[in-house]
């Protein structure tokens, strides 16, 4: 799919409402009298209804006149049903790059959930570079967040139509990876964008066959890039910047980041030309049978964003990076 991502990043706070329960008595007072003379009995009955008391009555008449009262008590008990509490449990959050991190939570079949991102700092920056990658209702995969960024992660389930439940915020904290620089990389100027592609069946031999083992199709961008165990996409680079293992920070003039390993040679040089005025610095390895149909027919990835991965600004720098922790996908 081509040209995915929405750059998105909002707080939420909310605190959960208490249920209320109400008690409501009522109490009904039955009185009977009696009365008895030489000529004629007579007998009334008296009912009063009263909400929460009670009443007791009680009559006295002359002696000569004697009267029995009964006095009859009942409690009628009315109670609002608790509202439930909605919420996704065991929220975890992931490192999967320096640019993405990986949520994970229990769902409730059929329920969907509603994902924030928040940096924690205002200067972090680039909030309209994050975009959101379901997999599933109960994984998300935030993209176009910055190297060494704390971030809020908050999951909402969402109510269905007529559903009535307090509905509780899950928030947990996460960073993405912090990278440590070994050199740096003058800019190269021009249009440096073209992200163009060769096929990993071409890596037949060393170093580029051992240099992309275990390296699998990227589960997050929908690209066909191969990716490693480190979060780095796999790619072909003049020996200007190294060699096959080497492994790199790139940072568009977007502000996007991501990480790349060498894994084949250009040959002795910066780039190659692409069109008439392109210079192709990094040419992506993908899998076979998975480049994107809009990328068959231009050769540049360069043109798209792919769910976060925003390729459409030229190269602001290259930094020969340190490899850190392998990653979960």
């Amino acid at each position: 799919m081509c040209g995915l991502g929405v750059g998105i990043s909002v707080q939420a706070k909310s605190e959960a409402e208490q249920s209320k329960q109400t008690d409501s008595i009522t109490t009904a007072v039955l009185t009977e009298s009696t009365t008895t003379t030489e000529t004629m009995t007579e007998t009334t009955a008296t009912t009063s209804l009263t909400t929460t008391m009670k009443t007791k009555n009680a009559t006295t008449t002359a002696s000569t006149t004697p009267t029995t009262t009964t006095t009859l008590t009942t409690e009628t008990t009315t109670t609002t049903a608790a509202i439930p509490t909605l919420q996704a449990s065991n929220l975890q959050v992931s490192t999967i790059s320096v640019s993405c991190l990986k949520a994970t939570w229990n769902s409730e079949e059929n329920r969907d959930y509603t994902v924030t991102c928040t940096p924690l700092s205002d200067d972090t920056g680039y909030v309209e570079n994050i975009s959101f990658v379901f997999s599933g209702n109960s994984v998300c995969y935030i993209t176009g967040l910055r190297e060494n960024a704390a971030y809020s992660i908050a999951i909402e389930p969402i109510l269905h139509d007529g559903e009535s439940a307090n509905v509780k915020i899950i928030t947990v904290y996460a960073k993405t990876e912090t990278v440590e620089v070994i050199e740096e990389f003058e800019q190269e100027d021009g249009w440096t964008n073209c992200f163009t592609y060769e096929k990993a069946s071409g890596l037949t031999a060393n170093p580029s066959y051992s240099a992309i083992a275990g390296a699998e199709e990227d589960v997050v961008t929908d690209t066909g890039i191969m990716r490693n165990a480190y979060g780095d996409y796999c790619y072909a680079m003049g020996t200007f910047y190294g060699y096959c293992g080497d492994r790199l920070l790139v940072t568009l003039e977007n502000g996007i980041q991501f990480t790349v390993k060498i894994c084949d040679s250009k040959g002795d040089r910066r780039y190659h030309t692409y069109g008439s005025s392109g210079k192709s610095v990094i040419e992506f390895i993908v899998a076979d049978n998975s480049v994107p149909s809009c990328v068959s027919f231009t050769g540049n990835y360069g043109y798209y964003n792919w769910s976060g991965l925003n390729l459409t600004a030229n190269i602001q720098s290259i930094q020969k990076i340190n490899y850190g922790d392998t990653v979960t996908y």
